[in-house]
């Protein structure tokens, strides 16, 4: 009798340990499916790549379950998450101008286009990394309103004021985090694609005032990121180090440069992925 007991509490365990551990309730996704985790750093005019990496993996059939922003990363993250729509995100993106990012005119731009107000409602999950001034702490900004949390992950200290949310004030995350690749690997992504747009800074000119703040903060920023990149599956680096930051003319331009690098790296995602070519 004993005997029996042991040889089922034995059959218990080894069946326990063969089930899969549960997976985070993102949007109901199937308990077999991968979750893929896109992250966007800051590049100012240069994050325009990342409208072409999201047409890239779209068109490709790769999916994005969940997306982490910093910076005009997290714009571009919340105009894509808003219909999950790449044609959508680019026409907004086009339509954002350089003085809309100057002026700080981030609400009434988001106004006109955002069809969620609240960041759970998202048809894609967006999480934006954020800096508490106070404390340098990173905040994560996962719920509540959409247009306050991607002011607050916009903002470089000495270009625009502080974001008030919840009592605390808030930066980029970028300065407290580099590229938030952690916050990805923290909500249980299976694979994380990360796109770097930190190369080249040292060859930045500098032709105004504000150019010595936005290297002083893309510097600490490069030196953070490389360290998080260390927790990425895929790293797309699209060749954008020629653009000034502030270069808002070579939207375009820095697009197709994204899209460029994101197809490059493709039958690697489908690899992982197991996708299957379409005949």
């Amino acid at each position: 009798m004993k005997l029996k007991l042991l040889v089922l509490i034995l059959s218990l365990s080894f069946v326990a340990c063969s089930i899969p551990k549960p997976r985070p309730d993102i949007y109901g996704i199937e308990s077999g499916t991968a979750l893929v985790a896109l992250v966007l750093g800051e590049g100012i005019a240069r994050s325009y790549a990342h409208v072409g990496v999201i047409k890239a993996l779209e068109e490709e059939k790769i999916p994005i379950h969940m997306v982490v922003g910093s910076g005009m990363g997290g714009l571009m993250g919340a105009l894509y998450a808003n219909k999950k729509s790449a044609n959508d995100l680019e026409w907004h993106a086009m339509n954002f101008k350089k003085d809309m990012y100057l002026d700080f005119k981030i609400q009434g731009f988001l106004n006109q286009r955002l069809v969620h107000s609240k960041l759970e409602s998202l048809p894609v999950r967006l999480f934006l990394a954020t800096t508490d001034l106070k404390t340098g702490s990173p905040t994560l900004l996962d719920k509540g309103p959409i247009i306050p949390a991607v002011q607050a992950s916009l903002v470089i200290p000495g270009i625009v004021g502080p974001i008030s949310i919840e009592n605390k004030l808030l930066v980029s995350g970028e300065i407290s985090q580099g590229l938030p690749v952690d916050i990805a690997k923290q909500r249980g992504a299976d694979l994380i694609i990360a796109v770097d747009l930190t190369q080249g800074i040292d060859s930045y000119t500098f032709k105004r005032d504000r150019d010595i703040t936005i290297q002083s903060y893309k510097i600490s920023s490069a030196s953070l990121t490389k360290k998080q990149l260390e927790s990425a599956h895929v790293i797309i680096r699209p060749e954008v180090s020629k653009i000034d930051f502030l270069d808002f003319s070579r939207k375009r331009e820095a697009m197709l440069a994204g899209y460029e690098a994101a197809k490059k790296v493709i039958p690697e995602l489908k690899e992982i992925l197991q996708l299957q070519e379409e005949d």
